[in-house]
């Protein structure tokens, strides 16, 4: 790996505190829509004594109550504006290769709006996980309210079930999929923002030969992802310092890894000047070389991290060199 590359790598994670600003702001705005739909679902339970309705009665609420859940999930999927987001991230992806003094291209408007109807989250479009998240949502709610109902329960007791108590540490229903809608808006933003990379990557394809596997350094990073760390593939998918198949992150639910672009050494894009100087990454150890690998990573760090980290077994296993990181995920 050359050492512009690095050095675009230290850009990019700058950056991504910005979409993690970014994310957060619109996670913000989920939890207020969350706010006011748990409001309008307990003044729909309280409009009448729900105890006494006959079965045909309460079937009709919970219809009603349905379709609140639905819209209001309508309204928190149009929060993220995955247009703008693909735009914007478009033009600073750019902007990062430029400001080393690379001539980049920026993708026609024709390839953002593709890629913004073919985002794909783990193999469904964006909507689909907004729906079914709804359709799940509904579903625990009718079916707590029913279950309330049958035992004779009181209309405190039923909400209780939908929103919890934190007084009396009882959950609700409402924390699973306020939790599921928080991961889905970072996904969305992690992933929208990885497929708009790779297309600023392809479309500058005379200067980047490849991408390079970015995990956090800390001991929150999943076994999925440490063995990808430091991986490098072509923009076409070809391993070229790996035998692990290429795959887009997000690589699973609330993954913080990005694409850095490989670019190509001083020498192969013509330019007679020596390579740059080595940039940093951040890991919870502080700024270390940006080159450093998770198996450079993980020797600085005690028994103990790493048997919190792989778990003991993994670890010891690890420690002896039975298995390497790459076999974590096998």
């Amino acid at each position: 790996m050359n050492d512009v590359a690095l050095i675009l790598a230290d850009k990019l994670l700058s950056h991504q505190i910005a979409l993690l600003r970014y994310s957060a702001s619109e996670k913000n705005r989920i939890m207020t829509l969350f706010a006011q739909m748990e409001k309008e679902l307990k003044a729909k339970l309280a409009s009448d004594d729900i105890t006494e309705f006959t079965r045909q009665r309460l079937e009709k609420l919970l219809e009603e109550c349905a379709a609140v859940i639905e819209s209001f999930y309508g309204k928190m999927q149009d929060e993220v504006d995955i247009e703008d987001l693909a735009k914007t991230e478009v033009k600073a992806s750019t902007n990062i290769i430029a400001s080393i003094g690379l001539e980049a291209s920026i993708p026609t408007a024709v390839t953002v709006k593709a890629l913004i109807a073919d985002t794909l989250l783990q193999g469904a479009p964006l909507a689909d996980w907004w729906a079914k998240q709804a359709e799940d949502t509904a579903f625990k709610f009718m079916a707590q309210v029913r279950q309330g109902v049958a035992q004779g329960e009181t209309l405190q007791q039923i909400i209780t079930r939908i929103v919890g108590s934190k007084k009396k540490g009882i959950p609700g229903i409402m924390d699973i999929s306020r939790r599921n809608a928080l991961t889905l808006v970072h996904d969305s933003v992690m992933q929208i923002t990885n497929d708009a990379r790779m297309a600023v990557y392809r479309e500058n394809d005379d200067i980047i030969k490849g991408v390079r596997w970015l995990a956090t350094l800390d001991g929150h990073t999943c076994l999925r992802c440490i063995p990808r760390d430091g991986k490098m593939w072509t923009l076409d998918g070809k391993p070229l310092n790996t035998n692990l198949t290429f795959s887009m992150p997000p690589a699973h639910p609330a993954c913080r890894c990005v694409l850095c672009p490989v670019t190509k050494t001083m020498k192969e894009l013509g330019i007679d000047v020596e390579e740059l100087p080595k940039g940093t990454r951040a890991s919870d150890l502080g700024q270390i070389p940006a080159d450093t690998s998770f198996d450079a990573f993980l020797a600085r760090h005690s028994d103990e991290y790493l048997n919190k980290l792989l778990g003991p077994g993994r670890a010891e296993l690890y420690r002896k060199g039975k298995i390497t990181l790459n076999q974590l995920i096998d």
